[in-house]
């Protein structure tokens, strides 16, 4: 075991007392998943679904004790959700602060806590103790289930819809290690927007793993926006896990900016007929930041959809890596399966690794995956610059017109105002786009 995964062990065995659920079923539950994890240790190259970033290698110098309780003031940041009207639950260090959150007037029907206030219910125990059958890429959620500390947990029961988003606001105030869960369950019919910002205010080098656990009933919606804006030193680790039952309709998009490296993995499985899933994403990376993206969607019932997109700028040394893979069982005929990732390099040292699959096993469907990675066309500046534009802001025009097809498929329209701003905002940095 590497000094990382070893400091990782000994975080649980000294705070396992005092985590929640310690003397219930949760307790024997964080135990088997922190065997897991110690066996298995952190992932690396030679993982197939870790290929190209060796986490043991990069976590060596981070400080992963856990990051103590900020109970003092906090100035929070504006997040780029600001100007909406949304429920809002804060969680400073990975733990719940209702002090800086506004849940007030929820709608009957919607019941919204910290997770230490759900453990003893069945919903939140299946959620949790979810297999999966993805060892290589989940030991960092077997991580998760053993140092969990706090989170969000959302029910919405049947036929209600939540009026406002919920904007769940992540903050790392100390530097260290913040280890948070996130629970959804949409009951039949029920509905619900939620927004994610994740960000830094007064930490230096810190860790975050975020998983996020989401059941979705027959007919529920639900969207989900992200924005991952983290401090220039920090490690952040996102993992989500969705099953749809029959006419659910799920979509997540998750823009990531800031960070030093980034891991956001996603599984979605079709429990039911009708559903569909939209998991799309964009980055803008520089300097030598890196995003690693895998997805895995598994059509295990006929007649559903899944579309995932990811547009990825790089600049500077920056690395972007995306692994996806649409599995189609041999039962799920009419299976309408699409995944694309396309990167645009704007320096000779930024690289991009891609790797969409497929894996077919029935044969009445529609299926197609691909990738693209290549540099702005020189033909469009000269013609951008013949009609006025300098040459910066020319590419600036050209990328954002490219991460602008990614943002696009934003249900929500303020969401996707906001996204883009961000977008636009990434280029005033010095170096950016040149």
């Amino acid at each position: 075991m590497t000094g990382a995964a070893k400091t990782l062990v000994e975080n649980f065995e000294r705070e396992r007392k005092t985590l929640p659920g310690a003397s219930g079923w949760l307790d024997v539950s964080r135990a088997k998943a922190l065997a897991a994890f110690a066996e298995a240790g952190l992932p690396h190259r030679r993982v197939e679904e870790w290929k190209y970033t060796d986490l043991r290698r990069l976590l060596d110098d981070v400080s992963l004790t856990t990051a103590p309780d900020h109970l003092g003031p906090v100035d929070l940041p504006a997040t780029a959700f600001e100007a909406m009207d949304c429920y809002k639950l804060v969680l400073v260090n990975g733990r719940f602060r209702a002090d800086l959150s506004s849940l007030a007037k929820l709608p009957k029907g919607v019941e919204l806590h910290p997770l230490a206030n759900v453990l003893s219910e069945q919903w939140a125990k299946k959620l949790i103790d979810r297999q999966s059958d993805h060892d290589g890429a989940t030991r960092i959620i077997d991580l998760n289930t053993a140092l969990m500390r706090d989170g969000m947990a959302l029910r919405i029961r049947k036929g209600v819809r939540l009026d406002k988003p919920l904007h769940l606001v992540f903050l790392a105030a100390d530097d260290g290690g913040a280890h948070a869960r996130h629970l959804v369950e949409l009951e039949e019919g029920a509905s619900a927007t939620i927004f994610q910002s994740h960000l830094a205010a007064g930490a230096s080098s810190y860790f975050v793993d975020q998983v996020s656990d989401i059941h979705l009933g027959a007919d529920a919606r639900l969207e989900m926006v992200r924005l991952v804006d983290e401090g220039a030193k920090s490690f952040h680790l996102s993992s989500l896990r969705a099953e749809l039952e029959a006419g659910a309709d799920f979509g997540c998009f998750t823009l990531t900016m800031g960070g030093q490296m980034q891991r956001q993995q996603s599984f979605v499985r079709f429990n039911g007929e009708g559903a569909v899933a939209r998991v799309n994403g964009a980055s803008a990376l520089r300097g030598r930041q890196m995003a690693d993206t895998f997805c895995h969607t598994d059509h295990a019932v006929p007649a559903c959809a899944s579309d995932t997109l990811y547009r990825t700028v790089l600049d500077g040394s920056a690395t972007g890596t995306f692994q996806g893979k649409v599995v189609v069982q041999p039962d799920a005929q009419k299976t309408d399966g699409r995944q694309m990732t396309n990167a645009l390099l704007l320096s000779r040292e930024a690289s991009m690794n891609a790797k969409p699959e497929l894996e077919i096993y029935a044969d009445d469907v529609q299926c197609a995956h691909g990738s693209t990675i290549g540099e702005l066309n020189k033909d469009a500046i000269f013609y951008l610059r013949a009609r006025g534009l300098n040459e910066r802001d020319a590419r600036r025009l050209l990328v954002t017109a490219f991460l602008d097809e990614a943002l696009d498929r934003i249900a929500h329209d303020g969401a996707r105002d906001a996204l883009r701003a961000v977008v636009a905002n990434w280029f005033s940095a010095e170096g950016a786009a040149t």
